[in-house]
């Protein structure tokens, strides 16, 4: 009774971060990233900057939630038998299982170049105080553009994965896995 419990709850917490992530990301970048286009530029930067801030929250969160989720379902189904006896690298479900274990890994190193590299770079302000010359909000202003590139990348990116990563959960959860 109590593996059942324990495997209803990480069902639903699994597929609670698959619902926030995923579905998170398809709204920031099919109906707020286009909408900011139609909003003067300064309260473009000003709603982007706020409506990431808290979806960085949300993102962290559903990734954190991934491993553990995970690790709570795989010892509740009773699928140890893919780590002790080498199945992981020589099995359909124990492969499948270490791709999106993979795929996880780069989404943390999206999430933390977004987070920690690009991100600070887009916060600063555009206009210069003091003697401050042209050149140098121009230079700033290409660096915030270089950085919303990469940004705008690495979110394209983790959405592809993301569709992957669920495609792979389907094949192992409904089947042996797909690789």
């Amino acid at each position: 009774m109590t593996a059942t419990w324990i495997r209803v709850l990480a069902s639903y917490l699994h597929l609670l971060a698959v619902a926030v992530y995923l579905g998170g990301s398809v709204a920031m970048e099919f109906v707020l990233g286009p909408a900011q286009r139609f909003v003067p530029p300064a309260q473009a930067q000003v709603l982007g900057q706020k409506s990431a801030d808290r979806f960085l929250v949300l993102v962290w969160a559903a990734l954190a939630l991934f491993p553990v989720s995970g690790m709570l379902l795989f010892f509740s189904l009773s699928d140890q038998h893919l780590v002790t006896h080498g199945g992981m690298f020589s099995t359909s479900a124990g492969l499948t299982l270490v791709a999106m274990m993979a795929l996880w890994a780069v989404l943390v190193v999206n999430g933390a170049l977004i987070t920690f590299v690009f991100r600070p770079r887009l916060a600063g302000k555009v206009a210069a105080r003091g003697g401050a010359v042209a050149g140098a909000v121009a230079g700033r202003i290409e660096a915030m553009q270089e950085a919303a590139t990469w940004v705008s990348r690495l979110t394209r990116i983790d959405l592809a994965i993301a569709l992957v990563v669920v495609l792979l959960g389907a094949s192992l959860a409904y089947g042996n896995g797909i690789l």
